[in-house]
């Protein structure tokens, strides 16, 4: 199958993006008000970007409630300022979180996701629906051709890949241009450079980007000072409460790790853990000669964060890495094993083809 050559892939200008998914799926999500709000704030301020990411199943007793805070968001903002945003969706789940890339699979999630947006194409955001799961009954090829669809149409503007391998996304490549690839990303989750999938982005220069960079709030000076009682304090419904990594035994171990990214941050640049995490990334966004890889494609993390103070805590100490840096500290990620699946055996979404 050939890619259609009618149409491009969208641009992606800015440095990062802000992930949504932590103001509605949560146990206890902050109230729409203040999310709003902060929202504004990410896309306005200085240190704001155009990009947004969310997901139709974003919410706990209310899976859409994702959906509804972004329509609300727009109807409260300046519609001369939300143009000009670039808003992804995860879709193409069925209710019990199962993969659904059939023809009706994905054209009921697409129109469910649009009918919470403005119908004029000339008002509303550039939208970007991406299949948050490969379905492992639908070849990759046949899902993006019926999304394809929908761009064709103009109810959509592109398309993205989510939690694929490297061989999903040369196949969807060839269908139709890939706007991103979604996958996790961090420095507790280095996957992408040794499965493939950094070098094959790279290949095809296909944005990523990377959720969970500072890994659920793993690496944050938050954690650090709280060894003793981070997963006491945890939410008996917090996501992080079946995600591998913070296992008793594993969080222990991985505790060594992050100690040492702690003391790297606050010793050598001054700055917080979480920044330093971010920085690692940007650091190696656009890369020439990273890891066997001749030009890294550009990679955009999507942190979170519920409030401005929380965002500030991310971005205001955003620092440059020199070469010497990075080496150091690949080094000192390469001494340490990190324990622990992305989420957990059963649930590794990151071993399809």
């Amino acid at each position: 199958m050939s890619p259609t050559t009618n149409y491009q892939a969208i641009k992606l200008e800015d440095k990062f993006g802000y992930g949504t998914m932590s103001l509605t799926w949560t146990p206890n999500p902050p109230p729409f008000e203040q999310s709003i709000e902060t929202i504004k704030y990410v896309t306005t301020s200085d240190i704001g970007t155009k990009l947004l990411n969310g997901g139709e199943f974003y919410g706990f007793q209310d899976k859409e409630l994702n959906l509804k805070l972004l329509k609300q968001f727009l109807e409260s903002s300046d519609p001369k300022l939300t143009k000009d945003l670039i808003i992804s969706i995860k879709g193409g789940l069925q209710a019990n979180l199962v993969p659904d890339g059939s023809k009706e699979g994905i054209s009921k999630s697409i129109e469910n996701i649009i009918s919470y947006f403005p119908q004029d194409k000339t008002s509303r955001p550039t939208l970007i629906f991406e299949a948050a799961r490969v379905d492992p009954k639908v070849p990759i090829e046949e899902t993006v051709s019926y999304i394809a669809e929908y761009v064709k149409q103009g109810k959509i503007d592109g398309i993205s890949l989510s939690e694929v391998g490297a061989q999903s996304i040369v196949k969807a490549s060839n269908v139709f241009p890939i706007s991103c690839v979604e996958v996790e990303f961090s420095l507790l989750c280095q996957d992408i450079i040794n499965n493939g999938v950094l070098e094959e982005c790279s290949k095809r220069n296909i944005p990523i980007i990377a959720y969970s960079p500072i890994c659920r709030g793993f690496l944050t000076d938050y954690t650090v000072e709280r060894e003793d009682t981070f997963l006491s304090l945890l939410d008996k419904n917090d996501i992080r409460t079946h995600v591998d990594k913070f296992s008793p035994e594993n969080f222990k171990h991985n505790m060594v790790l992050v100690k040492e990214l702690h003391k790297f941050a606050h010793t050598k640049k001054n700055t917080s853990l979480e920044s330093l995490s971010l920085s690692w990334i940007l650091k190696i966004s656009e890369l020439k000669n990273f890891e066997g890889i001749s030009e890294v494609t550009k990679i955009l993390p999507i942190p979170s964060g519920s409030t401005k103070e929380r965002i500030n805590k991310n971005f205001g100490q955003i620092v440059e890495l020199t070469d010497d840096d990075l080496a150091e500290i690949q080094q000192i990620c390469k001494s340490h094993e990190v324990k622990g699946y992305r989420y957990t055996k059963e649930l590794d979404f990151m071993n399809f083809a």
